[in-house]
């Protein structure tokens, strides 16, 4: 019986550990854009991006590209652009992730099948654990005060900000969480925590020690930050553009901490087993396997 092949396109550590995955669960894997002593002899490693034409499943990594043109490939030194990807994946399957509506245009017309990992609720709520994990991580490693006791805002109430509030509420955090809509605004209130309607989130904002932001909209400009705790901590878990000025969030001295991508650098292998598990519904839908 013939090996399934999968490629997998640049990615960080957590891409390492899905090639260790693969490999040991007997698929035909090849990797390019992505470098690592860990990366088992089994799997192929290609000179050339054109070698992925043999591959008909291609996962790509997270976020498929920074700035629309190239893929992102932060392990490697390799240049990937994407027109030169679309080129190889003609006949592939690609399972790419945080795709902008124009390289969702681009796939379509290069007629190229794909899917956003990160819309699949199935592995997005999955990923929201390192996240909020990691976010609680960076929390402590970043303040002299502990969570306990600290008063933290939570902005959104998405699959990420749902999960993260309820961790900080079980380490004794005093909780607010902001939503705009009244449907989450009473369940925000049933689970324990402060509800803050987004029109009032100015009258609050000066209690806080900790701010997690999981909503992908610039919604902090300098009206907001000027009512900040000086001595708050902001946590950045959304996607570009995130949702604060960041030049005056740094000009008024605020701890502003970045943490994209948090599953790949705090628990690579738990991310690399939800990519995982993320290809094997894929494969399954795309009647690959049984």
């Amino acid at each position: 019986m013939n090996k399934l092949k999968v490629a997998i396109v640049g990615g960080d550590l957590r891409f390492v550990r899905l090639a260790q995955i693969l490999s040991s669960k007997n698929f035909d894997v090849a990797v390019y854009g992505l470098c690592h002593p860990d990366i088992p002899d089994e799997v192929t490693i290609c000179s050339s991006i054109s070698e992925l034409k043999h591959y008909p499943f291609i996962i790509g990594p997270i976020p498929f590209s920074k700035d629309g043109k190239c893929i992102f490939t932060p392990m490697c030194n390799s240049y990937v652009s994407v027109e030169q990807f679309f080129l190889a994946a003609t006949h592939s399957y690609v399972l790419g992730s945080v795709l902008s509506s124009q390289m969702c245009k681009l796939f379509e017309q290069h007629h190229i099948a794909y899917c956003d990992i990160m819309k699949m609720d199935e592995i997005a709520i999955l990923n929201a654990i390192p996240t909020a994990e990691g976010a609680i991580q960076y929390a402590m490693q970043n303040s002299e005060i502990t969570l306990h006791n600290s008063k933290c805002l939570v902005l959104g109430f998405g699959r990420c900000g749902k999960i993260l509030a309820q961790k900080l509420l079980a380490l004794g955090a005093d909780v607010s969480v902001e939503a705009r809509s009244t449907k989450d605004l009473a369940f925000i209130s049933t689970y324990g925590y402060k509800p803050i309607p987004l029109y009032e989130l100015k009258s609050y904002l000066n209690e806080f020690d900790f701010i997690f932001n999981t909503i992908p909209i610039k919604l902090l400009d300098n009206t907001y930050i000027d009512l900040f705790n000086p001595e708050v901590v902001y946590i950045e878990l959304a996607s570009a553009p995130g949702g604060i000025d960041i030049d005056y969030c740094q000009e008024k001295g605020i701890s502003y901490i970045p943490a994209p991508s948090l599953p790949g650098i705090v628990a690579p292998k738990t991310a690399a087993d939800i990519l995982y598990q993320c290809l094997l519904l894929t494969l399954r839908n795309q009647g690959a396997i049984l």
